[in-house]
């Protein structure tokens, strides 16, 4: 359907690349999103290039253990499409990228999309104003290039991890290898970071022993997560009002966050006096809790949400490193 489209594009340059007025590099959040805007304000004469075999961006390719989103579901949709079918307040990433799939069927662009199609590089030509964008299937020449590839596309592991010199099993999180079974092995996790904190304490059951190395201990605070009840699915699905007031309630939260964030650090203390305690009630070696206690201001780093984390790096097969490593 996509190259019927293109053959009926209105114009052809003077090399026959097609055109077509507005190109979108990417379908995640941001591209699926910009093509459904696109769409409904009657722009039909634009093309997707995706370069992975279906929609949803990160969330088709951050696949590791535990991968899971720690913005509440309500928010993290959008919002000419909210989803009375959450099963829970904060989604995992299958149902998340399933979501982003609706969407996407349900808008009806996906017959604007090029899957496999992975950008190389793009040109302004100031004499045609026009970009052309040279693709590993052919050129397109168009007038408008929205780049929605995103920050996270492209993950970069260490140099040092990169070579020849460590034998072991190396990938970074955002291209999880399931061929590689961890039941019983050593694994090291570098960084504690948002995947960090979801992919230890789903591995370490099965792991032998897991050395987590931190540069700077994060904030966490509680996930307040559960699943919604039957009765929660059947309101928001017949009642739209209330899947946009839930949105709202979430929103009109965090936003008001950014008052203690940026303006006025004080109120954040009862927030950080709220990790503290977390800190405090769920881990029990003295020197574990200072390796974990951050030292700077609560918001001066992206605060974290989990449950687990300070109960896994407990574990007596767990060890987090500070000290200064290399490979």
């Amino acid at each position: 359907m996509t190259h019927d489209f293109i053959a009926r594009a209105q114009e052809r340059s003077a090399d026959d690349a097609p055109y077509v007025p507005i190109l979108i590099i990417g379908s995640g959040f941001a591209g699926l999103g910009a093509a459904i805007r696109l769409n409904r304000e009657g722009h039909r004469n634009f093309l997707v290039l995706e370069r992975g075999p279906g929609v949803g961006g990160t969330w088709r390719d951050n696949i590791y253990p535990g991968a899971a989103c720690d913005v509440p579901s309500h928010l993290y949709s959008y919002s000419f499409a909210l989803n009375p079918r959450w099963t829970r307040s904060f989604s995992s990433q299958p149902e998340i990228e399933n979501y982003l799939r609706g969407v996407a069927h349900d808008s009806g662009v996906l017959d604007r999309h090029i899957f496999g199609c992975r950008v190389e590089k793009a040109r302004w030509d100031d004499h045609q104003h026009r970009w052309t964008v040279s693709t590993n299937q052919g050129e397109f020449h168009a007038d408008v290039v929205i780049g929605a590839f995103g920050a996270l596309a492209e993950p970069t592991l260490p140099a040092t991890l990169s070579s020849t010199r460590f034998a072991g099993d190396v990938f970074h999180s955002a291209r999880w290898d399931y061929d590689v079974d961890v039941t019983g092995k050593r694994v090291a996790v570098i960084g504690t970071g948002a995947s960090a904190i979801q992919i230890v304490p789903a591995i370490a059951d099965a792991a032998a022993q897991v050395d987590v190395y931190q540069r700077t201990p994060p904030w966490i605070l509680p996930r307040l997560d559960r699943s919604f009840t039957r009765l929660e699915r059947w309101v928001f699905g017949k009642l739209p009002g209330a899947a946009r007031l839930a949105r709202a309630a979430i929103y009109a939260g965090r936003e008001t966050q950014v008052i203690g964030l940026a303006k006025v650090p004080r109120l954040m203390k009862p927030v950080e006096l709220m990790s503290r305690a977390k800190i405090w009630n769920e881990i029990r070696d003295p020197a574990l809790r200072r390796k974990v206690t951050p030292n700077y201001r609560i918001g001066c780093k992206r605060m974290l949400i989990s449950n687990d984390w300070y109960p896994t790096l407990g574990h007596n097969h767990v060890e987090l490193v500070t000290e200064p490593s290399r490979v």
